[in-house]
């Protein structure tokens, strides 16, 4: 039996309708709001220098941003550096590693952000290694605030893991975003 069309229009119709009021059972959305970005380098230091096989390594280098932007940034706070130090199993294939940490980032002004970070790393199709880090800011300027960093070193140097000393440092661009300001 062939139903009537306007009847199938109809329930169409109901349904779409009832699909457009919003239920009281829906979890509410929440909306991340890009605040601040700075833009910068990333320099790590390996002893001893990888090489070609896995060994343990101390690292130590120096995260510089730059140019902070945003209509969350606090005003004169344009630039940023942060020390960190690691001991951890790496090689040339694999120079970068997850993980978490804490980092203090010492702005322009002298004052200080606290950030408790763990990371991911992913290889992308140009070779290059790409580090994500994100976490809270624990302390200080921008505390509560959410830090994504995401560092691309590219693979450089190659032949130096072949031979003692090995490849002794990376460096990389940089990208800082703080969130939920």
């Amino acid at each position: 039996m062939r139903k009537p069309i306007l009847t199938t229009l109809s329930a169409a119709a109901l349904l779409l309708a009832a699909a457009a009021v919003p239920s009281a059972a829906a979890p509410a959305r929440t909306t991340t709001l890009v605040a601040v970005v700075c833009v910068g380098s990333d320099t790590t230091n390996y002893d001893p220098g990888l090489r070609t096989f896995s060994q343990t390594v101390d690292t130590y280098g120096t995260d510089e941003g730059h140019s902070c932007t945003g209509v969350g940034r606090i005003s004169g706070l344009n630039s940023f550096t942060a020390s960190f130090t690691g001991h951890y199993t790496a090689s040339c294939v694999s120079p970068i590693q997850a993980g978490s940490g804490t980092e203090v980032l010492t702005w322009n002004d002298g004052t200080t952000s606290t950030w408790s970070w763990s990371s991911t790393v992913a290889t992308n199709s140009a070779g290059q290694l790409v580090g994500t880090y994100d976490g809270p800011i624990t302390a200080g300027r921008y505390s509560g605030a959410n830090l994504n960093n995401t560092d691309v070193e590219p693979n450089t140097n190659v032949t130096a893991c072949f031979s003692a000393p090995g490849l002794t440092q990376t460096t990389g661009t940089a990208t800082w975003t703080f969130t939920d300001i």
